[in-house]
């Protein structure tokens, strides 16, 4: 299967947004390597959503209601500029693919600590989608096999219990396709021109992550009702 190289007509398509404007901005400043922390941490500041991000994988082990006790400044001196990468990279993905399951899929997917899910154990399917130039990285998406047939049968109009494995996989790729196609276009626009590779799916029970060289690993949770997914970033935005 191709990767998707028009993102604007998917966009079209399916009716994705652009992210925050905020996410724009730290995306902007991360791609000059040498924006300062003072004015990052600004910019982190005047979004909830990317500042809970940034506490949480700055202080992993505390639960969220004592997260209040902490400020986005200490949190940047805790991960440095490779917090504020992932924040930057992580925040569009996780938009397009909730936007992508609302209106191509009619499914809500909810933002969840990952913290909170339980892993998978178990066979199940792991896609896979790599993308290289200015930036690099890996995009990996996970879920049980239910809710890999749940979410193929809902791209393809097909019954679950009816879709066979190659056809689970085939809708998988695609969806992946149009969810990193969204993260591109976003990587571009701050001038991290990068290409997407075609995407790999496959049926495994023992997931690794290997964490691109100079780059960092966020790993994030969706739920809708009967489903679990798993994303997974590493990106080195200074590859190139």
């Amino acid at each position: 299967m191709a990767p998707t190289d028009n993102y604007q007509d998917l966009a079209l398509r399916y009716g994705l947004q652009s992210p925050p404007e905020s996410v724009m901005r730290l995306t902007r400043l991360v791609a000059q390597q040498d924006a300062p922390l003072d004015e990052i941490a600004r910019v982190i500041e005047m979004d909830k959503t990317l500042a809970l991000r940034l506490l949480r994988a700055a202080y992993p082990r505390l639960p969220d209601d004592e997260l209040a006790d902490t400020t986005v400044d200490e949190a940047l001196m805790r991960t440095g500029l490779g917090g504020a990468v992932l924040l930057a990279m992580g925040a569009p993905l996780g938009v397009a693919l909730v936007k992508t399951f609302s209106t191509m899929l009619g499914l809500k997917l909810e933002s969840k600590n990952v913290k909170t899910i339980p892993p998978l154990t178990g066979e199940h399917v792991a896609c896979t989608i790599g993308f290289s130039g200015k930036a690099e990285g890996q995009v990996f998406l996970r879920m049980d096999l239910d809710s890999a047939a749940r979410i193929a049968g809902n791209v393809l109009g097909l019954p679950p219990q009816d879709m066979s494995p190659i056809e689970v996989n085939d809708a998988m790729g695609e969806l992946l396709n149009i969810i990193t196609g969204n993260f591109k276009s976003n990587l571009c626009d701050a001038g991290l021109d990068c290409r997407l590779a075609p995407p790999r799916v496959n049926r495994t029970k023992d997931f690794k992550v290997e964490t691109v060289l100079g780059g960092g690993l966020e790993r994030m949770a969706f739920q809708a009702p009967q489903i679990v997914l798993f994303v997974d970033l590493t990106v080195n935005p200074w590859q190139g």
